[in-house]
């Protein structure tokens, strides 16, 4: 799933550095990418009550890294994303053929997500706020952890982290044309082409509202989601 989609699913009431967690492996990913692969079970381990560092804040923590890896793969084998992608996959299919996106099926994945986080932050923007500001009053708690892992780069990370947490750029997501362009960067971020966009930026926002049209009804029952 997306960000903010792990919050609203698995986000718990007085648990921040949990909550915050449950978006780290995708910030390692995307922040640092030579550096995103940790064994965030042993950390967890090392830092419980019984452990050998005993740390209840980045037990948590880890705790939420951890629900990260098994909600995004409970999610990808739910009935919702099934649907989702069933039903989008023909006239998605159509549009990458028609301005040469590469690999549909990975953009699909990608656009599936994103458009539930814009469903999600749609009818939710309380939380939205809330996600933002215990990304915000977190950070120590991401500094500590990226000690506690030995990251080699927390400098960079941290200031990535900083940068995403000032612009909040999930707020955008109300606008179809903030989705192409999202999706336009993840496209740049793995390396893959992206003059489809700027050709066809009108057009392929165009198409997204339609994909997000035909789907609605599917959103509306997002209880399947997992």
């Amino acid at each position: 799933m997306n960000f903010f989609s792990h919050f609203m699913v698995d986000h718990q009431i007085h648990k921040p550095s949990y909550n915050v967690a449950l978006i780290a492996p995708d910030l390692l990913r995307n922040f640092t990418p030579k550096h995103c692969k940790f064994p965030f079970s042993t950390y967890r381990e090392m830092c419980a009550p019984e452990g050998s560092n005993p740390n209840p804040n980045l037990f948590d923590f880890f705790t939420g890294c951890l629900q990260h890896i098994q909600r995004d793969k409970q999610f990808h084998q739910s009935e919702f994303f099934q649907n989702t992608y069933q039903l989008l996959r023909d006239p998605w299919r159509e549009t990458c053929l028609n301005y040469d996106i590469p690999k549909y099926w990975f953009s699909i994945h990608v656009l599936v997500e994103m458009m539930l986080d814009k469903y999600f932050i749609d009818n939710n923007l309380e939380k939205l706020h809330l996600f933002y500001n215990q990304l915000s009053s977190e950070r120590n708690t991401y500094e500590k952890a990226l000690n506690f892992m030995s990251h080699p780069t927390p400098d960079l990370f941290l200031e990535r982290y900083s940068n995403f947490c000032e612009k909040q750029y999930l707020f955008h997501y109300q606008e179809f044309g903030r989705i192409a362009f999202a999706l336009h960067k993840v496209y740049q971020q793995v390396g893959l082409p992206t003059q489809w966009y700027d050709e066809n930026e009108t057009h392929i926002v165009e198409k997204i509202k339609h994909c997000h049209s035909m789907a609605e009804h599917l959103f509306s029952n997002v209880q399947n989601v997992t």
